[in-house]
């Protein structure tokens, strides 16, 4: 999962990697235990509400977790990209007798789930986002990787973008060249970059030896991102000046980028 995939896939994949809300999928009419005979997930079942808490980031990877289609056939990389891009199917999660994550079964998308694919794909904003819109953000106080620390309430005056990511979210990663090009768009400008991540200090360090991510990355921001209702990843959203959030989108898409540059600037342009 690299370069090669399209923002299409990357949004298809963002579906299931970081927006398991409430497990709007597991809702689907499917046995919840499988039988040994008729499968290979003996054991496992369709993961149910309170299986997974909502945000858990959960790792779509075919050379990790098994991924099978609805006839629970084993789905190769190659194959599993296809169906993705196809906008066809939506990976639903199996899970073993202590709810951890096991295999992804990949199902036929509702239309509904086809529209909701599309519209983050375009850079669409969802219900979520929507009411983040206009709502004055709550404090933080928090340090970067370097120690510097950012108190939004001592930030009045500037722009703050806020990206909420985590390592192994491909989406995420997969976005930061575009992210890094925004940063040298306004050096010198009072805007505040800050990259709010789930990992820990020590694996966002070495993360950034291999890939540069130019924004001020936060260690362990589970707590923020729940305080802000963060449910899938990547989130941005622009504070304005006075403290109010005034963007907010989840997803990759191609508009990501041009969509945070005409915010900001017209932020600026106050």
């Amino acid at each position: 999962m690299h370069a090669f995939f399209t923002p299409f896939f990357r949004v298809c994949i963002l579906l299931i990697c970081i927006v398991f809300i409430d497990v709007q999928f597991a809702c689907a009419q499917t046995q919840d235990t499988l039988s040994v005979q008729a499968n290979p997930l003996a054991g496992l079942r369709l993961a149910g509400p309170g299986d997974i808490e909502p945000g858990t980031p959960l790792m779509l990877d075919p050379m990790s977790t098994p991924m099978y289609d609805e006839q629970f056939q084993k789905v190769n990389p190659e194959n599993f990209m296809k169906m993705m891009m196809s906008n066809e199917y939506i990976p639903e999660p199996y899970v073993d007798g202590n709810k951890a994550v096991k295999a992804f079964v990949l199902r036929k998308a509702t239309p509904e789930e086809k529209a909701m694919m599309l519209n983050m794909q375009q850079g669409g904003m969802g219900p979520e986002q929507s009411a983040l819109v206009g709502t004055q953000a709550l404090d933080f106080e928090l340090a970067d990787l370097n120690g510097k620390k950012y108190k939004l309430s001592e930030l009045q005056g500037k722009v703050v973008v806020v990206n909420f990511w985590f390592i192994e979210c491909k989406p995420c990663v997969m976005e930061i060249p575009e992210l890094n090009e925004l940063t040298e768009e306004f050096k010198g400008k009072d805007v505040v970059f800050l990259a709010i991540a789930l990992n820990d200090k020590k694996r966002l360090k070495k993360f950034i030896k291999t890939t540069a991510f130019k924004y001020n990355i936060v260690a362990n921001g589970q707590p923020t991102c729940d305080s802000y209702g963060v449910k899938g990843f990547p989130t941005n959203i622009i504070i304005d000046q006075n403290g109010l959030i005034q963007y907010a989108s989840t997803g990759v898409g191609p508009n990501n980028k041009a969509n945070l540059l005409q915010e900001i600037n017209a932020l600026l342009a106050r």
